[in-house]
């Protein structure tokens, strides 16, 4: 009988033993949180199991002293909430929005779209600025705290936008293509190739949420505008009632560049160090973007 190794992540101080027979699919979505040397005793364990297909049909949910506590069908890394880590093993400790979210000088931005928006654009334009990705697909709010933490998956880009950043250049192994459930194909592009990330070990302000919506015309604005996020688990979204809310108009990739002026004119206030950071510990690596990107 094969033993296979965990893989150890840490998500906001919490440490997930994951045991899957595809290491490499777990190193390219969640590669950051990867921790080297034994997990802390009191550690979550994910066993994701397969059947006929590589892809897991289930994973299941365990104290670190064995108890079962859920089992869940795996819908795709993309789920809300998502396998790794098990939110629904965690009660009530956290509210997920999905969301590109980045940070600057005390300035923390969701930028909230559906499928074929063109948030990873103007997050890479962003990039350009200073800004630093702090989770390619889900804004992930401490419920005690109302901090932000980073969450460093792969950003999903499909159509036109998939087409941008694919023309721009990305560098081998930072990114993949994947099936989505619904249909259509969806780029996966890890954020480093991107931009400056965040830190895992970050705590960062509590956000302004930016919708973004397709102009009729091609002049891009950016401009106050009231709306109720979509949140998990359901009632958690009075923890984002006072959080400033935006609407960013731009008629498609051709205006990410001039999006990404207005927020970060706009809605940096340079308030100085962006984050708590936990004290003594590096910062992450800083890929910076590709050549084709920056010109």
């Amino acid at each position: 009988m094969t033993v296979i190794e965990p893989i150890v992540l840490n998500f906001f101080g919490i440490d997930v033993c994951v045991v899957s027979g595809d290491r490499d699919e777990i190193a390219f979505h969640f590669g950051p949180h990867t921790v080297k040397g034994p997990a802390a005793p009191d550690q979550l364990r994910v066993e994701f199991a397969c059947s006929r297909s590589a892809a897991p049909d289930e994973f299941l949910v365990r104290r670190g002293d064995g108890t079962p506590l859920l089992r869940r069908t795996f819908r795709g890394w993309g789920n809300v909430p998502p396998a790794l880590p098990p939110f629904a093993a965690l009660g009530d400790r956290f509210c997920l929005t999905p969301a590109v979210v980045l940070a600057k000088g005390g300035t923390t931005v969701a930028l909230i779209g559906g499928p074929y928006s063109e948030q990873a654009n103007v997050g890479a334009a962003l990039a350009q600025r200073s800004w630093e990705f702090v989770s390619g697909r889900l804004l992930v709010l401490d419920r005690a705290t109302g901090q932000v933490l980073p969450y460093l998956v792969p950003l999903e880009v499909r159509g036109r936008s998939a087409a941008w950043l694919r023309g721009a250049g990305l560098p081998d192994r930072q990114w993949r293509t994947t099936t989505s459930p619904i249909g259509g194909e969806v780029l996966l592009v890890r954020p480093e190739c991107l931009g400056p990330v965040a830190p895992v070990q970050a705590r960062l302000a509590p956000p302004t949420l930016v919708r973004l919506c397709r102009s009729t015309y091609e002049n891009v604005q950016l401009t106050p505008w009231q709306f109720t996020a979509q949140t998990w688990p359901p009632g958690s979204a009075a923890l984002l009632a006072q959080a400033p809310t935006y609407r960013l108009e731009l008629p498609g990739v051709t205006g990410a560049e001039e999006a990404a002026g207005l927020i970060d004119h706009g809605l940096n206030q340079e308030k100085g160090d962006p984050c708590l950071y936990v004290p003594d510990i590096p910062q992450a690596r800083r890929a910076g973007l590709t050549a084709s990107v920056l010109t």
